[in-house]
């Protein structure tokens, strides 16, 4: 399978918007919910929509990908989006910068973002998956590395990789922003980049074709430091959560009831809808991906302060940020739904 065959297939994502069985779209809400990149962390939005859970809440999503996270944020500020379920440095840069946003429901307890390195450059280097993770950080050195843009959370999680062995971005190795999965598949394997860093199924296909390796594996609970970690959580403003309670709780209501009818039910029964979002993409290697996205799910979406604190942390180290906002300043529990 060649790397344009998938990256037709997926691009078939950008946008996504189909109406209930049984309901005209005319009667519904209809809501714009932006995330950053094509993934199966975001596989509850589609699976939501298809089987008409938003629908029972009178709601009708579309959903867009912006290729890395920024803009996705932007479009929730500015107003063209309602929702952005994205990664948490925009809700600490925003505070700092007196733009206070809020994180209104947690729809991954950890940090999944993995990394894949190019079969050539790993064998050269003696870096295997088994390999350390500090030995294989320390194996950035003079390599070009990337996120998918400048200042997303991938990028930022390569500049904090660097510095926990003592390497600094941009003067020990390059790192760059090449976007999503579409071009950064093809650039691991060709060998522009010697590793790239995303969301699922990048490090499952990249590995699965053989032109690369697993560096690393967030998504199985490899490094304890991103447990309980604001990693991808539904972003609103505060304006719009005072105009549109309501309409809050309802997305709020559907997305996590999506959650819970995937986690409770066998993962080969979502096999043709995941074929329909992601195909191209071998079957053993789509249930792999999604057996591990479904290990980061929250079942109930409540932001805890300890995953605000861990997030907070990390964008200090990272530069990013001087101080991290309290949990009561950017998280807000009360649109979710108790249980």
């Amino acid at each position: 399978m060649r790397a344009r065959t998938v990256m037709i297939a997926l691009l078939a994502l950008l946008p996504f918007s189909v109406a209930a069985p049984g309901a005209s779209a005319a009667e519904l809400q209809k809501l714009r919910i932006t995330v950053p990149t094509i993934s199966t962390i975001f596989y509850p939005l589609y699976y939501g929509q298809d089987k008409g859970i938003f629908a029972k809440e009178g709601l009708q999503v579309e959903i867009i990908s912006t290729n890395g996270d920024g803009p996705d944020v932007d479009a929730v500020i500015s107003g063209s989006a309602q929702f952005a379920i994205s990664t948490p440095n925009r809700l600490f840069t925003a505070y700092e910068q007196g733009k206070p946003l809020k994180a209104i429901g947690m729809l991954a307890r950890r940090m999944a973002i993995d990394c894949a390195m190019n079969k050539e450059v790993a064998d050269k280097l003696h870096i295997t998956t088994a390999t350390p993770l500090d030995t294989k950080l320390k194996a950035l050195k003079g390599l070009t590395v990337a996120g998918t843009r400048p200042g997303a959370f991938t990028y930022v999680l390569l500049g904090i990789y660097g510095k926990r062995v003592g390497l600094v971005a941009q003067k020990d190795y390059q790192l760059i922003g090449v976007g999503g999965l579409n071009s950064m598949l093809p650039a691991v394997e060709n060998n522009r980049i010697a590793v790239g860093c995303t969301g699922s199924p990048f490090t499952e296909l990249a590995s699965s074709r053989k032109k690369a390796i697993r560096l690393t594996n967030n998504a199985r609970g490899d490094d304890p430091a991103f447990d309980d970690f604001l990693f991808e959580m539904v972003y609103a403003t505060p304006e719009y959560l005072k105009a549109n309670p309501d309409t809050a709780r309802r997305f709020l209501r559907a997305l996590f009831a999506s959650v819970r009818e995937i986690l409770d039910t066998p993962s080969e029964g979502h096999m043709p809808m995941l074929k329909k979002l992601f195909g191209g993409i071998p079957d053993d290697v789509l249930l792999e991906t999604f057996e591990n996205t479904k290990r980061i799910f929250s079942r109930d979406g409540m932001v805890t302060p300890g995953s605000v604190q861990k997030a907070g942390v990390f964008m200090v180290e990272s530069g990013a940020v001087k101080k991290p906002a309290t949990f009561d300043a950017v998280a807000d529990n009360s649109f979710l739904e108790k249980h």
